[in-house]
């Protein structure tokens, strides 16, 4: 299987340089964009999969629209840097690539220990989250993207299981922008970043994509890492009525390792420590991913048809000291649209399915290589049904009323290829409505917003199970959310606004525990607890040179019930600022970055937590147009944790043995430059 994907990576490479090789170079202005300006005109929520429109969206949505002078100067390597300033959603940078970021939104989240649960994500319209709501976030190339979308808040109407919040991607770039844009950069612990971007038209079709490499050796011992990522789009108008589109993404890490989490201690006076037991075992992860998207939309007298089709394979080594994981995944589903435009009210009605199947195979770890010794050789299925409508009642000029419903079928299945017998499949079934209120105001929105979503437990969570052997956990039950939430947002020449209060009880929680140091995680089912909080932004623009806009997020999360009652939850910062100052004189562009994450707890006990920081980052990029014919030169410079300051960036929740911490990294620099050939 690894041959066909490293062909399918020779393939793209091969039509990126064909691609540059030949484009016709456009002419053209980009128009720069505040990076965080709302925009409530006619901006369809992508998000949301409907026709909702920002200005009329009866929920909590940020859209930001990254400007040329970001993202030459910011070629984030996480997804933290674009999100630092967004509210309502938390990214801890773990500085690993092994495991990813962690992310929570309005609290959501919070128990994964790789990966991200609780939240949808999507990525050129292709979902990254799969049938039993596991996100990989690897597939990502934060450097490439281009508009961001956030659901803060249950979603389960649009997207079904593992909705506790949406974010939505878009690396496709302005059709006015670069035909051919190269972007290299050279930084601390020997980082190296090389990208080239392409944009261009052949007839009636317009071909756009990227190919990039990352290597690093990491900050910490055992954390270096390696990625090679691509991407190519195409669109094509097919008659009057219809456009298609394609895409295809791939990634592969053929190195990262995973230096483990440390104790207190020891992530104060040694942050570039690794864990030994997970030095000594080689532990890290290897993989490669393809993922592929069909859509077409054709437009009739009585309204839109959307139907898309998506398809991923991933093949996955995984050394861990407890263990060799090994996962060979297809996954991928098909949705159905349509919108009704000839009626007085507003009518969306849908369907989708989505399969997984895993091959998995987990057995003993002798110095970092596979074992004899099998512990798990099975196959897990994993399928999502669904059915959902949603409608738009206009009641005055002013006022709309919405709501939607979605029915969610999933059912878990395993074999056991060794024969033996297994506690296998498991069937969930879940009824989620929504309902919301929308009042426009001349240059403002209020709403108010009921919401419900459910998270199944993961085909991973399912397989570990306390008592050892095959199948399923049969013991296992998900999650459900309650939502209510009211706010306004709004916009007034160079001012922009939004202030957002909101309340949730998740119930039937899932909670992690370990039994052994370095083991795996478990999980059980045990109470509920209850978010609420107020999220608020503010952006203004003084001149074309000067502006700024600050995030503020104040959350209450904590357990109600059982063992851990009042506790707060663990994983989970209670207070969060964002804010960034950009000054633009001339051709130069001058930015810092703040985050100020408050203290929050580690383990369910509330026995240990973090100390509160504050990241000041500083970037500096100039343009120098005009260098040769239809070119623009940018060199940056961006320099991270500017007062080296010593903090941890994320934390293993409920871990063994108090090895809860992991370092964030010390004072570092980027240097490099951005060639645009337009």
């Amino acid at each position: 299987m690894k041959t066909g994907i490293r062909n399918f990576l020779a393939t793209l490479v091969t039509i990126l340089l064909v691609a540059s090789a030949n484009v016709t170079l456009l002419y053209g202005q980009v128009v720069v964009e505040d990076s965080l300006r709302v925009q409530l005109d006619e901006i369809r929520v992508e998000a949301a999969y409907s026709t909702i429109t920002v200005d009329e969206a009866p929920m909590s949505v940020t859209y930001l629209m990254r400007d040329p002078f970001d993202i030459a100067s910011r070629p984030a390597a996480t997804m933290d840097e674009l999100t630092f300033s967004l509210p309502g959603v938390f990214i801890s940078n773990r500085e690993n690539y092994a495991l990813g970021e962690r992310m929570t939104i309005r609290g959501l989240g919070w128990r994964a220990q790789f990966g991200v649960r609780g939240a949808h994500v999507i990525l050129d319209d292709i979902p990254l989250t799969v049938a039993d709501g596991q996100t990989i976030m690897n597939m990502i190339d934060p450097a490439t993207v281009q508009r961001i979308e956030l659901l803060r808040g249950p979603s389960s109407t649009f997207w079904g299981n593992s909705s506790g919040g949406v974010l939505y991607l878009s690396t496709r770039p302005p059709a006015d922008g670069p035909a051919i844009q190269y972007r290299g950069y050279g930084g601390s612990h020997n980082t190296i970043r090389q990208e080239l971007n392409f944009n261009t038209r052949a007839g009636d079709t317009r071909i756009y994509g990227y190919g990039s490499y990352f290597d690093t050796e990491g900050f910490r011992d055992h954390s270096a890492a390696r990625l090679i990522r691509g991407s190519i789009g195409a669109e094509r108008v097919i008659s009057d009525s219809g456009n298609l589109t394609f895409r295809a993404n791939y990634a592969s890490m053929p190195k990262a390792q995973h230096p483990g989490a440390l104790t207190e201690e020891d992530a104060q006076d040694v942050p570039t420590a690794a864990t030994p037991n997970f030095v000594n075992t080689s532990a890290g992860k290897t993989f490669d991913q393809a993922m592929v998207s069909l859509a077409y939309l054709h437009n009739f007298e009585s309204g839109t048809f959307n139907i898309s089709t998506h398809g991923t394979y991933r093949d996955l080594n995984n050394p861990l000291p407890f263990g060799y994981v090994g996962l060979e995944r297809y996954a991928g589903g098909v949705r159905s649209t349509y919108q009704f435009d000839d009626l007085p009210f507003d009518l969306h009605i849908g369907g989708e399915l989505k399969v997984q199947q895993d091959d998995r195979l987990e057995t003993d770890n002798i110095n970092g290589e596979r074992g004899d010794q099998i512990d798990v050789q099975q196959r897990e299925t994993v399928t999502n049904q669904a059915l959902f409508t949603r409608v738009g009642v206009p009641i005055t000029d002013r006022l709309k009323l919405s709501g939607g419903l979605r029915a969610d079928w999933l059912r878990f299945e395993s074999e056991d290829e060794l024969g033996a017998e297994l506690e296998g499949a498991r069937q969930f079934f879940s009824v989620n409505p929504s309902a919301g209120l929308t009042f426009r105001l001349t240059e403002a929105r209020i709403f108010a917003n009921f919401s419900t979503s459910f998270e199944s437990p993961t085909t991973v969570e399912l397989v570990n199970r306390p008592e050892g052997g095959n199948g399923f956990n049969q013991n296992l039950n998900p999650e459900r959310t309650v939502s209510l939430e009211t706010g306004i947002t709004g916009q007034r020449s160079a001012m922009s606004y939004e202030l957002v209060l909101f309340g949730m009880r998740v119930n039937d929680l899932l909670i992690p525990f370990q039994l052994e140091d370095d083991g795996p995680t478990f999980f059980r089912n045990e109470g509920q607890t209850i978010h609420y909080g107020v999220e608020s932004s503010f952006g203004y623009a003084f001149s074309n040179e000067f502006d700024f806009r600050i995030m503020m997020t104040a959350l209450r999360a904590e357990f109600d019930g059982g063992d851990f009652d009042g506790n707060q939850i663990p994983g989970v910062a209670p207070f969060r600022f964002g804010g960034t100052v950009n000054y633009r004189p001339g051709n130069h562009h001058f930015s810092i970055d703040n985050e100020w994450v408050g203290s929050y707890q580690v383990n369910n006990a509330n026995s240990a937590s973090t100390d509160p920081y504050s990241i000041f980052n500083f970037r500096w990029s100039v343009e120098l147009p005009n260098l040769f014919d239809q070119a623009t030169l940018r060199p940056f410079v961006a320099v991270h944790n500017l007062f080296n300051t010593r903090y941890n960036t994320a934390v293993a929740i409920n871990a063994f043995g108090n090895r809860y911490f992991e370092p964030g990294s010390d004072i570092s620099f980027r240097a490099g430059l951005q060639l645009s050939l337009f």
